[in-house]
């Protein structure tokens, strides 16, 4: 945990226990609810949490989101608060939709259940892991584009196991359909292909779309597929047996490659750049090694790959009525929900 950030909390009021969960909600979620400070702070009911929410009422850092049958979510919306966590720019902040709302309050239980772990939050943190540690291509890292060029833009946490293996997470907040999994799998299999073991969590509150997204996985990174999947290979042995094929017949009396051999050697020329890469092809080149040697170099160290489900065991509003969306000239003034701690309770 970071001491500054959580003294920098407690310099504007709060307790260390307060300010150390308003830090783990500004991070990971912007949202939380009476059940998820309980649980942190080891109790089930009583004046402990009610304090908290006096003082960020108080001081309006929190907005209240009514959602009918008893449920309130609360928001941490404090421009000021984030700009104390030296994040005064966190999408955290700001209103969001219903089904975002439900992805954050189940990444909050999800990191409320791994304190003790190591994990990965920050973009700046991901990136410098994977490339730097893992030696993985800036080029190959997920990313999209809102303003400026952003990696890992899902926010969701990477854990990395004590042996330095990482385990990405997704967050499922109960879709009709597989498709944002889909969408998901295909913008980071790149760097799954990159990697040479990884784990992958799927995190949902029902059996059902846990089942659903266990097929999903297995369709698209089926085993046959993974087979010669390496670092040095990250798109399988027979990319590479293909590269150095048409890379030998370009070369040789200044023959043409066929259109359909072009990408291929246009993302060879990108993928396989080593000098493990070229002393292969040196030896391909000089009749040293053949396909069979070369698949058999790699299929022994073929990808490994683990998917697993968790069913959060918790129920979550579905459907907040939401007030108006802040915006960047909005102070902490604004839009406060006026709410009595002490009559209401959640779930």
């Amino acid at each position: 945990m970071e001491y500054d950030a959580i003294s920098s909390l407690e310099a504007i009021g709060y307790l260390e226990r307060e300010a150390t969960f308003l830090y783990l909600v500004a991070v990971h979620s912007g949202y939380f609810l009476r059940r998820q400070y309980n649980r942190f702070a080891g109790r089930d009911r009583g004046t402990v949490l009610d304090r908290l929410l006096r003082k960020a009422d108080r001081r309006n850092h929190i907005q209240v989101i009514e959602c009918g049958r008893g449920w309130h979510i609360y928001h941490l919306k404090s421009k000021t608060l984030y700009a104390a966590l030296e994040r005064p720019h966190s999408q955290n902040r700001r209103i969001k939709g219903d089904a975002h709302i439900k992805s954050r309050l189940m990444v909050l239980d999800f990191v409320l259940a791994h304190l003790s772990a190591n994990m990965l939050v920050e973009e700046v943190n991901k990136v410098d892991f994977f490339t730097t540690q893992c030696g993985v291509r800036t080029e190959l890292l997920p990313r999209s584009y809102a303003g400026r060029l952003m990696y890992f833009s899902d926010g969701f946490p990477i854990l990395v196991s004590n042996v330095g293996v990482p385990r990405f997470t997704f967050f499922d907040e109960g879709q009709a359909t597989t498709t944002r999994f889909e969408r998901y799998l295909k913008q980071y299999q790149p760097l799954f292909a990159a990697l040479g073991e990884f784990e992958l969590i799927f995190v949902a509150d029902s059996e059902s779309n846990s089942a659903r997204a266990k097929v999903t996985f297995n369709r698209f990174l089926p085993a046959d597929r993974l087979r010669g999947v390496t670092p040095v290979t990250p798109l399988g042995v027979d990319h590479f047996l293909e590269f150095l094929a048409v890379r030998q017949q370009s070369e040789v009396g200044g023959r043409g490659v066929l259109s359909s051999d072009l990408k291929t050697l246009r993302e060879g020329e990108v993928l396989y750049t080593s000098l493990e890469h070229q002393a292969l092809y040196a030896a391909w080149k000089s009749g040293s090694t053949t396909v069979e040697k070369v698949r058999q170099r790699f299929l022994q160290t073929s990808m490994r790959v683990t998917f697993s489900t968790v069913v959060l065991p918790y129920r979550y509003p579905l459907e907040p009525a939401r007030p108006e969306p802040l915006s960047d000239e909005d102070d902490d003034t604004h839009h406060h929900i006026h709410h009595d701690t002490h009559v209401k309770d959640d779930k």
